[in-house]
């Protein structure tokens, strides 16, 4: 964040105003120096605005990471109430058969005893 508030004050400033002295230091006019002086004040609040975005982004992450762990239980529990329902649809079709049998067996039964009665 501040480098890029570092270049909005260099593009503020005209390279052409910036005079180099004999001594290897250099002038720069009045605008430049209070864009900066801008800059340095608003550097605090500037680290506590990305302390705060850090934040922020820790937040979001551990919301979709608690999003994630309950899409993956509720998957889970899909799968396990799907399994019990295919074992109970096996289980009623072998109790099909084995009522059928056993209505044959009555069946049976009841001929042979009506069979005895005469």
């Amino acid at each position: 964040m501040v480098s890029l508030a570092s270049h909005s004050v260099l593009a503020s400033c005209n390279p052409k105003d910036i005079v180099e002295q004999a001594n290897g230091t250099y002038v720069y006019p009045v605008d430049c120096h209070v864009d900066y002086g801008r800059l340095r004040q608003n550097e605090e609040a500037r680290k506590k605005q990305v302390e705060h975005l850090k934040e922020s982004i820790k937040l979001k992450d551990l919301a979709l990471d608690y999003s994630n762990k309950r899409i993956e239980t509720w998957q889970q529990a899909t799968y396990k109430v799907e399994d019990r329902l295919i074992k109970l649809e096996r289980n009623n079709d072998k109790l099909k058969w084995l009522y059928f049998g056993l209505g044959i067996f009555v069946m049976g039964g009841a001929v042979w005893g009506a069979g005895q009665l005469k």
